[in-house]
């Protein structure tokens, strides 16, 4: 499978930093933290294939060790040896898998309410069921996809004073075209429990330090997801924000930038 070019943003200088977004999300999740830290550090925010204004490639067989696949392609494509991730959601999840799989090549790691090992959300489920897995990208149309992308941003955020129209015209431009809606539910269909459950299991073997930013009004992951995640991360640690969701980059920028700037120093 060839890697298709990742859409990105790149800006600001200092020591190299990856951001990778979650999932029905884009780079611009990013848009509240990207001027605090770019003093400091050389930013680079990907959108993730079949995400934002990146396309899914038409032979797609693998998925999210198709999504570390590709991050690694991107790196390379950039002439990127070393670099610190900071991954929220799945983005997490997937920072987790690249630590894993390409060791030598990450520096340090920031999670920020990683989703879900050892279990897949909800949507994957959907995508996975033959007869709703096909149906969907039909059904998804405008009207149908804002209501979704409500209730998903509603469940996700704290402050619910951010959930303005603003923000779900953003969340549902990617999905305009039936091509993309067919090409999410390409990429869902193709995570396993399996594969989840091996990035799951070789967690501990991950020696690069680790901050766990957690939002402690979390609606989609639970305490005991964090806590079971500090057991298999032997050099985490965590730093909790109150009054916040599962997307602390939108609702607390300040805070996170600063735990990242305690956990990668720049000089």
């Amino acid at each position: 499978m060839r890697a298709s070019p990742l859409h990105y943003i790149e800006l600001g200088s200092g020591p190299p930093l990856l951001l990778i977004h979650g999932l029905f999300d884009s780079l611009e999740t990013w848009s509240k933290v990207l001027p605090l830290l770019s003093d400091r550090f050389k930013i680079v925010a990907i959108d993730l294939p079949a995400f934002g204004k990146s396309a899914l490639p038409d032979r797609w067989t693998e998925s999210v060790s198709g999504m570390i696949g590709a991050v690694a392609a991107f790196l390379d494509q950039k002439g990127i040896e070393k670099i610190s991730l900071v991954g929220s959601s799945m983005g997490g999840s997937l920072a987790l898998g690249i630590g894993e799989r390409y060791p030598e090549r990450v520096d340090k790691i920031v999670l920020l309410n990683p989703y879900g090992l050892p279990s897949i959300p909800a949507a994957v489920a959907a995508a996975r069921n033959f007869l709703l897995g096909n149906l969907l990208p039909y059904l998804l149309i405008k009207p149908f996809l804002r209501r979704c992308a409500k209730i998903l941003y509603r469940r996700s955020l704290y402050d619910q004073t951010l959930l303005d129209e603003i923000l779900i015209d953003r969340v549902i431009l990617p999905y305009s075209s039936l091509r993309r809606r067919r090409d999410l539910f390409r990429f869902l269909k193709g995570i396993s429990p399996e594969e989840i459950m091996k990035i799951d299991h070789l967690l501990p073997a991950i020696r690069r330090p680790v901050l766990i930013l957690w939002g402690e009004n979390d609606r989609w992951l639970s305490e005991a997801h964090l806590a079971r995640l500090q057991r298999r991360l032997p050099q985490s640690r965590v730093i909790k924000l109150p009054s916040c969701g599962h997307l602390p980059q939108m609702e607390k920028p300040k805070e996170v930038a600063e735990a990242i700037f305690s956990h990668i120093p720049c000089e």
